[in-house]
């Protein structure tokens, strides 16, 4: 993937290159092989040496919500996938890296969910000037990282989303059983 972009000669930062990879090995996409050792390829799962199941299926049952325990359920983890993090915290060091050092203290600020008035105070500066350097930031993270950059950091994953909206449905209907 790495290679085809860079012969392409578009613009790309390392975390671009490690979601897709990360959404590719989720989904089990191969660009290439029919290797029989490999547990999603077609050949091992026909000689019976594999199969993929549904996120869907049954695996257990719970007797105390009164519902199917399903495979989705016992593999969702509640932590931010380890790859993304890394990714995200790539762009960021390399962005910070390479512009004004107050983009940090403001960033920093922000990751420890202080106002940007509080933050200038820590800092002993002052307010209007940090307030544009925020603006200022905000330009220059859109035209580095893309337009949605800002937006991507803070979003919830669409299939963390959905398994938050399976719980919270399940909890309701246990709620309900339980008046």
């Amino acid at each position: 993937m790495l290679h085809r972009v860079e012969q392409s000669g578009k613009k790309f930062t390392p975390g671009t290159i490690a979601y897709y990879a990360v959404l590719h090995m989720r989904s089990g996409r191969r660009s290439q092989g029919s290797s029989r050792v490999d547990t999603m390829a077609p050949g091992t799962q026909l000689d019976h040496k594999s199969a993929v199941l549904s996120f869907e299926e049954e695996v257990g049952y719970d007797p105390e919500l009164d519902e199917p325990i399903t495979l989705e359920q016992l593999l969702a983890s509640e932590h931010e996938d380890p790859a993304m993090e890394a990714a995200r915290k790539v762009d960021w060091e390399l962005f910070l890296a390479t512009h004004d050092y107050r983009y940090g203290v403001i960033v920093k600020g922000m990751a420890e969910g202080r106002s940007l008035k509080d933050t200038t105070r820590a800092e002993n500066d002052w307010y209007p000037a940090m307030y544009a350097l925020k603006n200022r930031m905000a330009e220059e993270v859109r035209e580095y990282m893309g337009e949605e950059a800002i937006a991507e950091s803070v979003r919830v994953p669409r299939w963390k989303a959905s398994i938050a909206v399976d719980r919270e449905r399940t909890a309701c209907r246990a709620d309900r059983r339980m008046r």
